[in-house]
């Protein structure tokens, strides 16, 4: 397993709370709340499809990773139906 689909798999499996915003160029961003209080974030371009998600920053109290790691179709559709509930 690739590692942007290992950090979709831990988000949404333990994730506690989503929130989805899309920004003014239509990028679709997706931030979930792990239990530790650490939120993982995600991002999708707007004319981007299920495969086109990417795991970016990991904010935790008092460090932080920043990623660019692709994520594959299959986590992506979940994400996508995630980003879709928190945005209706």
């Amino acid at each position: 397993m690739i590692l942007g689909d290992s950090l979709a798999q831990e988000a949404l499996a333990a994730g506690s709370k989503t929130a989805a915003t899309v920004d003014s160029r239509g990028t679709v961003h997706l931030a979930v709340t792990l239990p530790d209080g650490a939120i993982q974030h995600f991002e999708r371009p707007s004319a981007g499809t299920c495969a086109d998600w990417r795991a970016t920053d990991l904010e935790a109290l008092g460090s932080g990773f920043a990623f660019n790691e692709s994520i594959t179709e299959q986590w992506g559709h979940a994400l996508t139906l995630v980003a879709h509930i928190s945005l209706t």
